[in-house]
């Protein structure tokens, strides 16, 4: 039997992320969809850098709206729904028991943010340059540290490939005496410190005015993950976001995902945050569990985007009610745990090649959903 005779043309339920952009659709939720927007909205058109924590239990659905906003094109419709110019937004998973957190969130941030977009992005620059402007100077403005502003001068003004094939090297830890030489610096980017240099000057120039972006929006994704660093670590990376955030003060959006753990309340951030970081991170989003409103709502969404024929609102569920009683048979709700419920469904459908699931169907296999509580 194939998913076709359940009038779908793939499961819609999907277990795990997913980050082709042709999966990532959002479905149900609206009212946290708009508070997201919000946030994105108000980096697009005023200044002042932001953090906003994403708070919510495992399953909830934070990685999901991270895929959705930076593998989507919804973040460049809301630049020309706000009329703004566009915004450029990554997601980067916290480094985990890493013996040296800044570097594995930097060599993250070059693996989508490659030298070949940031040459790009700032010829992009230099195309809307006034008469009086030069890159160099605008260089010098949004940067503090020299040596850093030589490199992007470099990466600005040389177009040759043996050039940037050097500076690739040297942004991946290559600081030998041939790399320095040729590019005419006297030392790598030896700290941490020197890191943020680098991406508060790009992130700093890119956004210059909004000529030529309007928000740099960094989701840093399972942030709850700290913990499995040792202390000395969780310090230096709470620094280092810290000192992201205050050298690159305008035009940076910072959504941090977490998961909390069993009886920690957002009250109790500073402990993992550190003060100066949980004083900055003022703006809360929470993931609720759906209540079985919404969760209907939700599985009717997902169901549409993968329905075969009109008029096909359930798929292969014969009625409301069975997906209402499913989802007060399962415990506590979470996005994850619908979809894995109900896509095993569908399996058991396929199995048993029955193309229409009532209630029957589901008390018959209930002892095979491992939630099930009934």
């Amino acid at each position: 039997m194939e998913l076709s005779e359940l009038k779908l043309k793939e499961n819609p339920f999907r277990i795990g992320p997913s980050i082709n952009p042709h999966d990532l659709i959002w479905a149900g939720f609206p009212e946290l969809k708009v508070k997201i927007e919000q946030r994105l909205k108000f980096s697009m058109k005023t200044s002042p850098s932001r953090i906003v924590l994403n708070w919510g239990r495992y399953g909830s659905g934070k990685t999901h709206a991270a895929n959705y906003y930076t593998k989507t094109q919804r973040l460049a419709d809301i630049c020309v729904e706000s009329s703004t110019t566009p915004a450029k937004g990554i997601k980067i998973n916290l480094p985990r028991t890493s013996k040296d957190p800044v570097q594995s969130f930097f060599r993250s941030f070059l693996g989508q943010i490659s030298l070949s977009v940031i040459k790009s992005d700032f010829n992009k620059l230099k195309a809307k340059l006034n008469t009086e402007e030069t890159i160099d100077a605008l260089i010098d403005l949004n940067s503090n540290d020299s040596i850093i502003s030589d490199l992007f001068k470099l990466i600005a003004s040389d177009d040759s490939q043996e050039q940037l094939t050097a500076i690739e090297a040297y942004l991946f830890g290559d600081a030998t005496k041939g790399t320095l030489s040729k590019l005419g610096l006297p030392f790598g980017l030896k700290d941490d410190e020197q890191i943020v240099n680098f991406l508060s000057t790009y992130i700093n120039c890119i956004t210059y005015e909004k000529r030529t972006y309007s928000s740099f929006i960094v989701w840093l994704d399972e942030f709850e993950d700290i913990d499995t660093l040792n202390k000395q670590s969780q310090d230096r990376m709470t620094t280092f976001l810290r000192q992201l955030f205050d050298k690159a003060h305008s035009h940076f959006l910072l959504f941090l995902n977490f998961t909390p753990k069993t009886f920690f309340n957002v009250e109790d951030l500073s402990i993992v945050l550190g003060e100066s970081l949980s004083t900055r991170a003022r703006i809360h989003i929470s993931f609720e569990a759906p209540t079985i409103s919404e969760a209907i709502t939700y599985i009717k969404e997902l169901i549409l985007h993968q329905a075969i024929g009109q008029n096909n609102e359930f798929g292969p569920f014969d009625s409301e009610a069975t997906l209402i009683y499913v989802l007060e048979n399962i415990g506590n709700l979470s996005i994850r745990k619908i979809n894995e419920v109900f896509s095993l469904l569908l399996e058991l459908a396929l199995i048993e090649e029955k193309d229409l699931i009532d209630i029957e169907f589901v008390k018959l296999f209930k002892d095979e959903i491992p939630s099930f509580e009934n």
